[in-house]
């Protein structure tokens, strides 16, 4: 988006917010969750045709999911979720790897990305989404997440009393949900009356203040799990302190990587998590 458009969100919600505090809060909550719909790329598509699809529905939406079912008797289960704008094609590298170690592999596509439908995503509905999922299919032997993803599987464990895998891999995730809606806010120019007319939208719609979906707070609930967070150096959109806070506060392995940025898809990662579930 053109650098002119999205200062023209900003002073609309800026404007708003002049007006109806709450109003505004409702529709920068919209607009944060939002992402653009990118269709599945030919090789991805070609990827997932190689799972057996289904579906199931999370609050009026059909939700895309996809089985890698293993040959081997009695194999062990993962669950890989992705982050923003993305879809489960994007953990080919992995999910290729996990195979061939021997488990079998699940994932979906969040509401509004790759072949689920939906038009918003966020922390609390992808939380929810991965709840629907558990329910249906039991508890993973282990959860491998990116990102939203990462951040929404905490969420979910922490506070909806989803079923718990055995294991858990954190890859790349935000520890502070207040950070990233600043962030938002600063991206686009709203003020502090919109973004905090944005945070007690969110209180208001969930029950929850925004300080208390801490990724990393809430880390330190998931003690029962065994844990693994591997963060880039040089991450460009969540910096490596976010994911070295969820660690400690896990008190689980923490893995700081140099020159794989934010999408973290190298064969030194792929095999670092594979020899995590294998362990």
């Amino acid at each position: 988006m053109a650098l002119n458009n999205i200062r023209s969100i900003g002073n609309m919600l800026n404007s708003l917010a002049a007006e109806s505090p709450s109003s505004a809060g409702e529709a920068a909550f919209r607009i944060f969750c939002t992402p653009t719909k990118l269709p599945v790329a030919e090789t991805g598509s070609t990827f997932l045709a190689t799972a057996h699809h289904s579906s199931f529905p999370v609050e009026g939406l059909k939700i895309r999911s996809y089985l890698w079912k293993s040959s081997m008797p009695d194999a062990q289960t993962v669950l890989f979720l992705h982050g923003w704008e993305s879809n489960a094609a994007r953990w080919h590298k992995f999910i290729r790897a996990a195979i061939e170690a021997g488990f079998s592999v699940q994932a979906f596509d969040a509401p509004a990305s790759g072949n689920s439908e939906g038009q918003l995503l966020n922390v609390l509905l992808y939380s929810r989404t991965i709840r629907e999922f558990l329910d249906k299919s039991g508890a993973p032997f282990a959860i491998i997440a990116h990102s939203l993803g990462a951040a929404a599987a905490v969420m979910s464990l922490a506070l909806l009393d989803t079923k718990r895998p055995q294991k858990m891999v954190i890859i790349a995730s935000f520890a502070e949900s207040s950070r990233v809606l600043r962030d938002f806010a600063q991206i686009v120019g709203a003020n502090e009356s919109v973004l905090q007319a944005l945070f007690q939208h969110i209180e208001n719609q969930s029950g929850l203040a925004v300080k208390d979906y801490s990724v990393s707070k809430k880390a330190a609930e998931l003690t029962d799990i065994d844990g693994f967070v591997l963060h880039d150096f040089y991450d460009e959109v969540a910096p490596v302190s976010e994911g070295l806070a969820i660690a400690q506060s896990w008190g689980c392995r923490f893995l700081e990587t140099r020159g794989f940025g934010h999408r973290m898809q190298d064969k030194i990662v792929v095999e670092e998590v594979i020899k995590f579930l294998k362990a």
